[in-house]
């Protein structure tokens, strides 16, 4: 068995959208993109447990983050073992397990605003 690490989560934001939370429970894997300034693509989460009050995903990877983050993210950036690296977007397997993010379109909705209000 190997070993899992855990739990991370993201959390809403323009880029952690209602659709890309979809897709993350479908394909089973997080994406990330170069961080601004950058152009080296990284997946990028917060570590621990989705806190109650916040609207996002919580997941577990069985590929360790890179080392040398700063306390409370996790980064992971490749090509290494476990991460991939295509069309300038990293890729990590994730094992997704909780989506607080909405799914019906009233909530939806609700998370458009609070996204244009951030």
């Amino acid at each position: 068995m190997s070993t899992l690490y855990g739990p991370f989560h993201r959390v809403l934001s323009p880029t952690q959208s209602h659709e890309v939370a979809e897709l993350q429970v479908q394909s089973q894997e997080v994406w990330g993109r170069p961080r601004r300034g950058s152009d080296i693509p990284q997946v990028q989460a917060y570590t621990g447990s989705l806190p109650p009050t916040e609207k996002g995903i919580e997941f577990v990877t069985s590929v360790a983050p890179d080392k040398g983050t700063p306390p409370g993210q996790a980064r992971w950036t490749g090509p290494r073992e476990g991460v991939i690296i295509k069309d300038n977007f990293c890729r990590i397997p994730v094992t997704i397990v909780k989506n607080t993010q909405s799914t019906t379109a009233e909530a939806k909705k609700e998370e458009d605003a609070l996204m244009l209000a951030a």
